[in-house]
């Protein structure tokens, strides 16, 4: 599987990259083949600066780290601090963690999942906002090897709490409360917590022999999705916001506008994707690429997963023009 940087054969060292480049890898990823070997694999939820994925690794070389962040800083702070160490047994990727369980890890394939001080969301309102909730818990569990386990780590006796009740929910979690391993108290947060005088709790979910449901991989075809339309393009067409569902999600059509580049006249059409954790902002090209003959694509602006509901934004467009215009079909690749 393409990455980035580490060669899928070898893994990375000191001045290779351990940055993922997950949009281009599988659903599931190939993990063997990122790391460039097989062991345990484990994941750690928002890293920060990477000290304690990189203490782990250094201690357990036998096991495979992958860490997820969405902070563009901390993804750069932890690969400087990876690439200082030199361990070759951590990738670390910018991408929310709900979505990566969901499609980059097979099932029965992680042996933990390490959450080491959470944003609490401490308002009521903003729960729904949290990691540790019922349907993350049901989401990992499929993704657990069996005896694999959830720990948390935080300093919110009301967040810790709320992740207990959400895991005895599902029925699939049994908790425990041992002492948190010497690593968790030498994280960014967990020290200033304990110069501040604040108690850090710490549990570990273990998954029991409560079976978990199948969670399916969204499918990723390999084909760019386009439309073949007979015709010519007028100057200018109104769209309206159009909401279609779609493969599980939806498609929102918003605006297009026309742009005159040399090659003749082209719309571009600004639609948005919504699939279970996944949120993406699309361009759709419409190209008038022949005197009689005008193309529908998807543009690569962005780096798009595409998935079926991508394919539903250029079918969206297509039926849109069909509509809207005197273009008829000629081919649909979708």
């Amino acid at each position: 599987m393409p990455v980035v940087a580490p060669s899928p054969e070898q893994g990375h060292g000191p001045t290779q990259s351990p940055v993922l480049a997950w949009r281009t890898l599988a659903f599931p990823a190939d993990w063997d083949a990122a790391f460039g070997s097989g062991g345990p694999l484990e994941l750690e939820v928002g890293f920060g600066d990477g000290r304690f994925t990189v203490r782990r690794a250094l201690a357990e070389p036998e096991r495979r780290f992958v860490g997820l962040e969405v902070s563009s800083g901390s993804l750069q702070r932890a690969a400087r601090r990876i690439r200082r160490t030199g361990v070759d047994n951590v990738l670390i990727a910018k991408v929310g963690a709900e979505f990566a369980v969901r499609q980059l890890f097979a099932a029965g394939s992680l042996s933990g999942i390490v959450v080491n001080f959470p944003d609490p969301w401490p308002k009521e309102r903003h729960t729904r906002h949290r990691l540790l909730k019922r349907s993350f818990f049901e989401l990992a569990a499929a993704r657990l090897v069996a005896g694999g386990s959830v720990r948390l780590a935080t300093d919110h006796l009301e967040y810790r709490d709320f992740a207990i009740a959400e895991a005895q929910a599902t029925g699939l979690y049994d908790a425990t409360y041992p002492e948190p391993p010497e690593a968790v108290f030498e994280t960014k947060y967990a020290l200033k917590w304990r110069d501040l005088g604040k108690p850090l709790y710490y549990v570990v979910f273990a998954r029991n022999d409560h079976p978990a449901e199948h969670v399916p991989h969204l499918e990723r075809p390999s084909e760019m999705p386009h439309s073949l339309l007979t015709g010519t393009l007028p100057p200018t067409s109104a769209l309206s916001k159009t909401v279609i569902r779609y493969g599980g999600g939806h498609v929102v059509l918003h605006e297009a506008a026309a742009v005159m580049p040399p090659g003749g006249t082209r719309w571009l059409v600004r639609a948005t994707v919504e699939e279970p954790d996944l949120r993406q902002q699309l361009l759709v090209m419409v190209h008038q690429r022949q005197p009689t003959e005008v193309i529908v694509r998807l543009e690569t602006f962005g780096d798009p997963i595409i998935t079926e509901a991508v394919r539903g934004a250029v079918h969206a467009v297509t039926e849109w023009l069909l509509g809207a215009t005197d273009l008829s079909i000629q081919r649909r690749s979708y």
